[in-house]
């Protein structure tokens, strides 16, 4: 029987998880799995490690939210297949985490007895779309959240037409500091710290806008995730961040072009663990 291949990533600025970790590969090792093991603090570290992605059978993360966050991300960059992620909490909030550190052994114990569902999370994607042509140039994908965001003082025009189903259902057109795209994993991160609602439905997204101007009707749209939000009019400097990274430090729109953002063709996958009913995940 081939061996599981198990990566683990560890913030090794924090002493208990480089310590967990290493106890953990010991652990898995002599139940037969091949380890692989890295302290990915720096961007050589985080780069080598991505390179060995694609051998992996599941990836464990001894980190908090932003951790996790950057693995999803760069499973999804990387390869194309499904790799589930086991989330160890060495964070503060720990949204995106499962496991609590004093858990982590029996939670494993259930992995390796096959006590476990993967779970898809959608992700967002942000696209420069010709008017003229069509052709499309994606900037980035996102599991939390798209952000478009004012670089200057000054509040930014934003003009949006939200589109089901291929037509063009209404205008969102407001003025703010930012407009913000949220998947649902993302509603419980940037979007509901400005104010934004939390999704329960796994096939929403939300546009939210910080507007100081709106402080009291709050504005935001609910959308189904097949909807395609086009970004057609900015007025003022505005940046592009994803996922908390500023993609495009300037985002200049020509007349002739505008930003898509809509559900991304790649999705990230956690696992979980407990009494499951062993049924197809997807």
């Amino acid at each position: 029987m081939e061996k599981m291949k198990i990566g683990i990533v560890y913030d090794e600025t924090k002493k208990e998880a480089k310590r967990l970790a290493e106890n953990v590969k010991k652990w898995l090792e002599k139940r037969g799995c091949q380890i692989f093991i890295e302290a990915t603090n720096n961007k050589e570290d985080k780069e080598q490690f991505s390179n060995i992605l694609g051998k992996l059978d599941f990836l464990i993360t001894f980190a908090g939210d932003g951790g996790v966050l950057f693995w999803a991300n760069e499973v999804a960059k990387r390869i194309s297949r499904k790799l589930p992620i086991l989330r160890v909490n060495f964070g503060k909030r720990g949204a995106l985490t499962n496991i609590e550190p004093k858990d982590v052994f029996n939670k494993l114990k259930q992995v390796l007895n096959d006590n476990y569902i993967i779970v898809k999370r959608t992700r967002i994607q942000a696209a420069i779309v010709s008017k003229k042509n069509g052709t499309q140039r994606v900037l980035g994908d996102a599991l939390n959240e798209v952000v478009i965001e004012r670089r200057k003082a000054k509040t930014v025009y934003f003009k949006v037409v939200v589109a089901y189903n291929g037509k063009n259902a209404e205008n969102f057109n407001r003025r703010g500091d930012n407009f913000i795209f949220a998947t649902p994993t993302g509603s419980t991160a940037y979007a509901e710290s400005a104010g934004g609602p939390t999704l329960i439905r796994k096939d929403k997204f939300i546009l939210r806008v910080t507007a100081p101007t709106d402080r009291e009707c709050l504005p935001y749209l609910i959308t189904p995730n097949n909807v395609i939000f086009e970004v057609v009019e900015i007025e003022g400097e505005t940046a592009l961040v994803i996922d908390g990274e500023e993609n495009i430090e300037k985002l200049e729109l020509r007349e002739d072009e505008s930003v898509i953002i809509s559900k991304s063709p790649k999705n990230s996958y956690f696992m979980e663990i407990g009494d499951v009913e062993k049924k197809p995940a997807f």
